[in-house]
């Protein structure tokens, strides 16, 4: 397993990890903001977790030119979740679970052109999973084309 994953857990301020990764794009030139984050600090593996978002945000700025950062938690002690959000073409509902196995590539419009083997999403949620959360992509809820790409953490 990747260093970072093997790392021990640490108290982590969730809502501060989540800006300054917006930040850090956002200083490099990239249309990366965060759209609404609540305050809380999480039991977690902080590198791991940072790696898993910058992750699924080079994946929204690579299909779409931007991404959208979203923070909320279910209940005082319920599960968090950290959303990515776009505003790319998405992923195809019957084609949303392939993209999560290593060396997938959709073929259509999301990666024409654009090379690579597909790990970007297959390494996404295995580092989830290691945290002990899970990662769901789908269309996202607002009703806007894009995709939205959920981690969700243990509270």
């Amino acid at each position: 397993a990747p260093q970072a994953v093997r790392a021990a857990a640490q108290r982590t301020d969730l809502r501060a990890l989540v800006e300054s990764i917006a930040m850090d794009y956002a200083d490099a030139g990239m249309p990366v903001q965060v759209l609404h984050a609540v305050d809380g600090i999480c039991d977690t593996r902080l590198q791991a977790l940072r790696r898993l978002l910058c992750n699924l945000v080079e994946n929204a700025l690579k299909f779409a030119g931007s991404a959208e950062l979203v923070l909320d938690r279910q209940g005082a002690q319920g599960p968090w979740s950290v959303r990515v959000l776009d505003h790319g073409p998405g992923i195809p509902q019957a084609e949303l679970a392939a993209v999560l196995q290593p060396y997938v590539r959709l073929e259509d419009s999301r990666n024409r052109g654009t090379g690579g083997t597909g790990l970007g999403l297959a390494i996404a949620n295995e580092l989830a999973q290691a945290l002990g959360g899970r990662l769901v992509l789908g269309p996202r809820e607002d009703g806007g084309e894009g995709l939205d790409a959920r981690v969700e953490l243990p509270g």
